[in-house]
């Protein structure tokens, strides 16, 4: 890559001229980026699906002029049911029945019985007196945190890994936010004894798996840690929902510290293949929630969305073996990828992440894989540091041992070419 041109992301330090940004040179900066990636063929984010996601799909690049069929790793429909037969046909019938749209928000008359009925199921299945449903798991995320911690008496602390939304909502909150080292205990302790009496409300946010790392939280230490410090525990189970715990009911059940939990949010566009966003709480927090929220102004989602997550969560209650082919697959390919010698970090769940730490060989590998008929994107700068650029696989039930073959094969000869795996291993 050109070293006059940062790397995509890294415009707003390059151009900050002492604490100034000229928001037109910045756009400048990005299409010269943009332009310059794209005459090396390495200008990605304008890839689409000819027919929507799937484990398998057409994909057309920027510069092509036609579609190319490839394998699909950067999608979350982890347990494939977006395509399933039953899944569809309820989507149909709710169509004909509720029309498309809701025109308005929840309260306001955006909401049908199916919707009052969905927010009972996920209430029963998430261990919580009930459940809000929100527009999307983004709006979930930054709607409840910042209704919860609008002003100066409020502390945050989250991961240091945490999500975009969650970030945002800690932001919009105008809240006072700090983050812990990813997954230690002891730095989170550290900060709540040093913090927790100058603040009247102190929440404490994770994620049950983590999107970059595809590592599972400490769950049972965390809860251990609010018992003895008494503070407002927020758990974001869209990385685990699904497939954790008894009939997917998440990894805070499979633990059984969910009543201890005082907020489990959830996305509905991830094993539930819809769109939406699901927080269990208490009776008091869930009506303070729809009066303070933005929850309040947000359409609701459509009857048939709500249609294909109930849909999803009877497949997920009623053959268990789609979440154990979920977990045959990610053990095979994890399995592989260390025993050819691949640095997948701590990962424990169906994300799959290969660190490359070089973002030139991390373009240039995305490029290849993709001539190969293989879909991912590079994980970059500022979704994660600079020294942790990474490739990230997710596994889908709908994918085939042979699309799970061809993955392993192909990084193998990818990681010989490029240096991250030794020149004598065997790629057969």
């Amino acid at each position: 890559m050109r070293n006059d041109i940062p790397q995509i992301g890294m415009t707003y330090q390059v151009l900050n001229r002492d604490g100034v940004f000229n928001i037109r040179e910045i756009a400048e900066e990005y299409f010269a980026q943009q332009s310059h990636l794209d005459k090396l063929g390495q200008w990605t984010h304008d890839r689409y699906l000819k027919e929507s996601s799937h484990a398998r799909a057409l994909v057309r690049a920027p510069s092509a002029d036609k579609f190319k069929n490839c394998s699909i790793w950067s999608i979350n429909h982890y347990l494939g049911l977006n395509r399933h037969p039953y899944v569809i046909e309820k989507a149909r019938e709710a169509t004909a029945l509720y029309g498309t749209g809701c025109g308005t928000s929840a309260m306001s008359g955006g909401h049908s019985q199916l919707h009052k009925d969905l927010q009972k199921r996920f209430a029963k299945i998430l261990s919580k007196e009930e459940c809000i449903l929100f527009p999307t798991g983004f709006t979930a995320n930054t709607g409840t945190i910042a209704a919860l911690c609008r002003g100066s008496e409020t502390l945050i602390i989250i991961d240091r890994d945490s999500h975009a939304s969650i970030i945002d909502g800690c932001k919009a909150s105008g809240s006072r936010y700090i983050p812990f080292k990813h997954n230690s205990v002891q730095d989170l302790e550290n900060k709540v004894k040093k913090f927790s009496g100058k603040h009247v409300n102190l929440l404490v946010i994770i994620e049950s798996a983590y999107s970059m790392e595809g590592d599972i939280a400490p769950l049972q230490q965390i809860v251990a840690l609010k018992k003895k410090y008494n503070f407002l525990l927020y758990v974001d189970e869209a990385h685990t929902f699904g497939f954790y715990g008894k009939n997917g009911s998440g990894l805070c059940n499979q633990l059984g510290v969910a009543e201890d939990v005082d907020f489990i949010m959830t996305t509905l566009s991830k094993s539930t293949a819809s769109i939406g966003g699901i927080v269990g709480t208490s009776k008091e927090f869930a009506s303070f929630l729809r009066w303070s929220s933005s929850y309040t102004f947000q359409a609701a989602i459509p009857a048939a969305d709500v249609a294909v997550a109930d849909a999803c969560l009877d497949l997920m209650s009623s053959q268990p073996a789609i979440i154990e082919s979920l977990w045959q697959k990610t053990r095979y390919l994890r399995q592989s990828l260390l025993h050819l010698g691949f640095d997948i970090g701590n990962s424990q769940s169906p994300i799959v992440p290969l660190f490359v730490r070089d973002a030139d060989i991390l373009k240039k590998m995305e490029k290849e894989l993709y001539q190969q008929g293989i879909f991912t994107i590079a994980i970059q700068y500022p979704a994660v540091k600079v020294s942790e650029v990474r490739f990230r696989f997710i596994v889908n039930n709908s994918h085939t041992l042979a699309d799970v073959d061809h993955l392993i094969a192909t990084l193998c000869d990818l990681g010989k070419k490029y240096g991250l795996i030794g020149a004598d291993r065997n790629c057969g």
